[in-house]
């Protein structure tokens, strides 16, 4: 009797426990967080676009009269100044017909001194009344026909000149020698599409980049135009950096933006121009580089409070104790760091006094937290 009175009491011991153990799992337990608060500050931001490297001046030279290359009088990589020859034509062709031509201004010459002297005789029979007005005016009119053929031989004179002289290929600027694709006794003609050279300015050396336009805008635009900027020296200076990854000693400037934004990649082309005493940078070659820019009043973040999904990144915001997942648009300063910038309404996402999470791992949307130091 006294056992079956413990079978009521016993079950409703192990009911009151289940209850409780019910109470305490649909209590939610907080998530510890470490937490940043957002606050304005001031910080360094590195543009960094890729660069092709181009001689001040690369001068493409090709012939311009035909013929088979006799004489090549310099190699590759060598300096050259302005004048310098470069090439030599077979010339036996020009140098002909600039001796046939030479020789016809010397007839037509000798007939423009007869006609004078004709013109002469017959103006002393026209004044005695001896010939007609109309001999007179043949023998004028014959000076002028063969002062007329002394300029067309002379002129003529002047082409077989010129095509002489470029029989020998010279150059107008000063520089290197680039690569030479052709050999003595190549066939050679100003309808060519290869250059025999090019010959590369490098004293200096443009490194030519595009920009997005809203960048465009922050570094070169803002407030001022570039105009003005440039001839205050307002404008960012630029850092190069070598394919191996090495810092270029000397920092370029900016040398011209283009007017016209790229319909195909929405960017805005740019020239940059750094000095290159010990042509060190070669023409053709590639490199990075990089802006330095000072920004006040920004909210900068971690990366390890961004969360990324596809192509969107959120941070966790504390608000009353709950984790709220929000959206931003964020510029990378550095690998560590992160920009917030305005929506393309101009609006925030977050602002200064919002409190963060300084880490994303294992965190999800509505959780409870608690704030740990």
């Amino acid at each position: 009797m006294k056992h079956l009175l413990l079978i009521p009491a016993l079950a409703a011991g192990v009911l009151w426990a289940f209850s409780c153990k019910s109470v305490q799992n649909d209590t939610p337990v907080k998530v510890q967080v470490h937490a940043i608060t957002l606050k304005d500050t001031s910080c360094v931001i590195d543009y960094a676009y890729p660069a092709t490297i181009k001689g001040i001046q690369d001068v493409a030279i090709f012939p311009q009269v035909s013929g088979r290359i006799t004489k090549i009088k310099v190699t590759e990589g060598q300096q050259v100044n302005v004048n310098d020859v470069l090439f030599e034509i077979d010339d036996v062709t020009y140098r002909a017909a600039y001796n046939r031509a030479l020789a016809q201004v010397e007839v037509n010459k000798a007939q423009l001194e007869n006609a004078k002297l004709t013109l002469e005789s017959k103006q002393n029979l026209y004044d005695r009344d001896i010939i007609s007005k109309y001999q007179l005016d043949l023998a004028k009119n014959q000076v002028v026909t063969s002062a007329a053929e002394l300029g067309q031989a002379m002129a003529a004179l002047k082409d077989a000149e010129n095509n002489l002289s470029y029989t020998k290929v010279r150059t107008m600027g000063k520089g290197h020698i680039g690569n030479l694709p052709f050999k003595v006794g190549s066939l050679v003609s100003p309808q060519m599409t290869e250059p025999l050279t090019i010959v590369s300015d490098n004293s200096q050396i443009y490194a030519d980049f595009s920009v997005p336009e809203n960048t465009y805008l922050e570094l070169f635009h803002n407030s001022e135009s570039f105009a003005k900027k440039r001839s205050t020296g307002d404008l960012p200076g630029i850092t190069l950096i070598t394919n191996l990854g090495k810092t270029y000693e000397h920092t370029g400037t900016v040398h011209s933006i283009s007017g016209l934004i790229s319909q195909e990649t929405g960017a805005l082309p740019v020239r940059s121009i750094f000095p290159n005493p010990d042509k060190e940078l070669l023409s053709g070659g590639s490199c990075k580089v990089v802006f330095k820019m000072m920004v006040d009043d920004v909210i900068v973040v971690p990366r390890t409070s961004m969360k990324e999904i596809q192509d969107k990144l959120f941070v966790f915001v504390i608000r009353d104790g709950v984790l709220e997942q929000v959206q931003v648009n964020a510029s990378r300063i550095n690998n560590s760091q992160w920009m917030i910038i305005p929506d393309e309404n101009g609006e925030m996402s977050v602002k200064a006094g919002d409190m963060i999470t300084s880490t994303i791992n294992k965190l999800k949307n509505g959780d409870p937290v608690e704030i740990i130091k």
